[in-house]
Parts: C-alpha cells; sequence; structure tokens
C-alpha cells in the first residue's frame, strides 16, 4: 500500500502509462481511497498527478534534451519518475533539491533503485534547462506551440482552422489550468440562505451565479463532499455549463421528459430538482455500470418521479416523451481542463465514429418525440463536425423539424448566431458545451 503522497501519485501514474484505456480520475480515486492521505496531501497529490498528465508532452520535451539514449523506448517506470520530477522542478513549488532528491529516494522505494543514478543525473541536467531555449531550438511552429502547451498536433491544427492564435493560447491555459469548482444546491432540500450560512460555517469562499440561483462557484471544495449536508442530498457538484444545458429543458407540469444517456446523472438529477411533482423523467443509458451511478445519485439527492432504464439510444425502442435531451457521446474537447488525460485518448480519426454514434441517437430519438415537443441535443465538444455540421447534415432528414432559438435574454452572451448555446472556456469561465433545441412541428 502506498504510504506517502508521491508513491500514491507515482502508482496512479504509471498504471495510466502502462494501460491508457483506464481513467486517471477512477484510479486516482481508488487510490485516495486505500491510500489514508490528509486533505493537504490529498490536494497536493491530485496537483502532481493531473499536472504531469496534462503537461505530459511539455515534461517529455524537456527530459529528452537531458536523456542520453532513446528516451521513448525508456521503461514506463523510468518515464513516470523522471516526469514527476520534472514537474515538481518546473510547475510546482517545491524547492529543487527536494524535487531532485524526494525523486530520487522514490527510485529506491518503488524497486526502480538501478534507475536512481540515471533520475539523479537526468534531474540535475533539467534544473538548467529553460522552457524558452528549448521552444527556440524547433524551427516547425506547429511541433513548438504543441509542446509549449502540451497538445497534440492534430488537435492544434484543426483550432487554428477557426480560432485565432491568441485564442488557441487562452485555450490551451485553461485547459492546462485547474477547472473552476462549481456545485448546485438542491432546492427541494434547502434554501439559499440556510445552504450559504452552512458554506460560511465550513470556511468555504463562494460567489453565487447571477445565470442560475441554485449555482455556486467555490474558491476551494475543502472537506466539503464528506460533510453529512452532502450525503444528505444537500449539494452536487456540477459545473455551470452543463447546468445551463440542463436548464433548457425547462420542466413544465404534466412533462414527459427522457434523458437517453443519463449516466453518470448529474443533468437528470438537476431536472428532477426543478421540475413539478407531476413531471415524469426517464433515465436511461447503454452502460448497466453507469446506470448504478445515476442510481446512486438519485438516491443520495432523494429524487422523485424518476425512472432509470437500460437502454441504447442509437436502436432502442424509447418511451414517448415531449422532451427528449440528448447528451451525447464526444469527442470532449470543451473539458479538457476538467479531463486531464482525455488530449491523449482521443485521435483525429475519432470523429467519424463519434458523428456515427451522434447522428444515429438524434434520428432514433426523433421517432420517440411527440409533435410540439422538443429534442435538445448537447455535446461537450468544442468541434462543428459534431455540433452544427452533424445537426445541418440530420436535420435534412427529420421530418418535420426546425430549429428553436433560445431567446431567453439572461443567456445571450452565450447563444451563438444561429441560436444555439455554445460556451467557450477561456472566454466564459465555464465548460464548453453545445446544445441546440429542435422542435417537431405539429
Amino acid at each position: 500500500m502506498a504510504n506517502s503522497p508521491r508513491e500514491l501519485a507515482y502508482n496512479t501514474l504509471l498504471a495510466a502509462e502502462k494501460d491508457s484505456s483506464r481513467n486517471i480520475d477512477d484510479l486516482l480515486g481508488n487510490a485516495f481511497n486505500s491510500g489514508g492521505l490528509t486533505p493537504q496531501e490529498k490536494a497536493w497529490t491530485m496537483e502532481l498527478v493531473y499536472g504531469v498528465t496534462r503537461m505530459k508532452l511539455q515534461l517529455d520535451g524537456m527530459i529528452q534534451t537531458a536523456f542520453k539514449g532513446r528516451y521513448h523506448k525508456a521503461q514506463h517506470a523510468i518515464k513516470t519518475l523522471l516526469r514527476m520530477g520534472t514537474f515538481q522542478l518546473k510547475h510546482m513549488h517545491t524547492q529543487e533539491h527536494a524535487a531532485i532528491n524526494e525523486t530520487v529516494n522514490l527510485s529506491k522505494k518503488v524497486k526502480q533503485r538501478r534507475a536512481s543514478g540515471l533520475v539523479n543525473a537526468v534531474l540535475r541536467k533539467i534544473q538548467k534547462i529553460e522552457l524558452k531555449e528549448l521552444l527556440e531550438s524547433i524551427d516547425d511552429d506547429m511541433r513548438r506551440i504543441s509542446i509549449e502547451y502540451s497538445h497534440p498536433e492534430w488537435l492544434l491544427e484543426k483550432w487554428s482552422q477557426r480560432y485565432e492564435p491568441a485564442e488557441i493560447t487562452a485555450l490551451c491555459q485553461t485547459n492546462n489550468s485547474a477547472p473552476g469548482v462549481w456545485i448546485r444546491r438542491n432546492v427541494q432540500k434547502v434554501g439559499s440562505q440556510e445552504f450559504e450560512t452552512f458554506l460560511e460555517h465550513m470556511d468555504v469562499k463562494f460567489e453565487k451565479s447571477k445565470i442560475l440561483d441554485s449555482f455556486y462557484a467555490l474558491e476551494s471544495n475543502a472537506s466539503l463532499f464528506s460533510s453529512k449536508e452532502f450525503h444528505r442530498g444537500w449539494f452536487s457538484a456540477q459545473d455551470l455549463a452543463a447546468g445551463i444545458v440542463a436548464s433548457l429543458i425547462s420542466p413544465h407540469q404534466g412533462d414527459i421528459i427522457v434523458d437517453a444517456c443519463a449516466a453518470p446523472g448529474g443533468k437528470m438529477a438537476y431536472i428532477a430538482e426543478i421540475a413539478d411533482p407531476s413531471v415524469k423523467i426517464i433515465a436511461g443509458d447503454a452502460s448497466h455500470s453507469r446506470l448504478l451511478k445515476v442510481k446512486e445519485n438519485i438516491q443520495r439527492l432523494n429524487l422523485t418521479g424518476v425512472e432509470v432504464q437500460q437502454l441504447d439510444a442509437t436502436t432502442d425502442v424509447m418511451p414517448i416523451a415531449n422532451k427528449i435531451l440528448l447528451d451525447v457521446p464526444c469527442s470532449g474537447t470543451g473539458v479538457l481542463s476538467r479531463r486531464p488525460d482525455a488530449r491523449w485518448k482521443r485521435q483525429i480519426t475519432d470523429t467519424d465514429s463519434l458523428t456515427g454514434i451522434q447522428s444515429k441517437i438524434l434520428r432514433n430519438s426523433w421517432n420517440y418525440l411527440t409533435p410540439g415537443g422538443f429534442i435538445l441535443y448537447a455535446t461537450c465538444t468544442l468541434e462543428p463536425e459534431e455540433n452544427w455540421e452533424l445537426i445541418d447534415s440530420v436535420m435534412q432528414d427529420l421530418k418535420d423539424a426546425e430549429i428553436e432559438a433560445i431567446e431567453d435574454q439572461i443567456l445571450k452572451p452565450y447563444v451563438d448566431e444561429r441560436g444555439a448555446l455554445s460556451t467557450l472556456p477561456w472566454k466564459h469561465g465555464m465548460d464548453g458545451m453545445f446544445a441546440v433545441k429542435i422542435r417537431k412541428v405539429k
């Protein structure tokens, strides 16, 4: 069992390096469950693990200049140790001698004693390397930006086709920063005054959203999620942009609402919290294991009027509804700050398979929407192929379909020229989300 923050971070990063299909959040969560760290140690470990994951390309660029031999062929354990040491040297407030000595000591603890001399030598060279000098040695512009901001070249190439250089820089910097902490008050459980008193009692600094009254931006979450109030369903973690998407469903008396890609259930839960008791909500998802998380949220929040169904929205028969939320699987380029490893998991070739799934979900769901009702199609990606281009393509085949522009004046700054929600992380200070209403004409 890992008994120090560095060992726990090493084991987490090594597991992710060995198996890229594993999610860094899940690995770190499992490690915390067995590690016995203090809140301060957890915060430090998260900064190191997420930082190394985000900045991997930049770290490797530095390491390669100091590494004798073919670094790309080095063992996973060696790469992990060197990245950890380099990140502490260049991005954390760790004193240089501590960053080097502790990483060398760690190599001995994790059965990499033979590599301790190599780790020591490389990190001492990296001490003297400046990122600016490394970047100046790279002739190719896109390669240089890719290493500086630790983003895949193919993704930067895509963004360069529609964003200005300053916007790309701002987007990358946002992605490389810890995401904002937002929570959603459960309006069925607690009023604003009582809830804000609770936050003050917990010594949590907060700012209430001017867009959605039940959302709060926090400076930190401290120990909020281990409080009895959390377990009693007073609040949930949810980014403001996700809340705005869910709010567009606008549940009214007698509605039948299907959330066809519901897991893990955050948007569904918010809809249920603000809904009239007469509203029926069906939370569906193709994954049985992910539906377990939906059920956990329903139980903790004590939500009523929600039915959980396992269904594949691409092909299955769905309940007839007058409002359908399709928060479809996507490339997730609007939430890269929140998903540290996502930039390395995606490939440019993923687009075709994703748009194929998105198209099938939208076409199939349309069959179960009542006349006069609407589908809210939503993604957390910035890519037009999965947003307007997908919508325009499918709309040609949908009978009696028309786009309904979002006209809420409060949301006007976040609505694009065609009437869809389009939040941009570097511009709006929240996750990147796209959402468009498609009404079935009576």
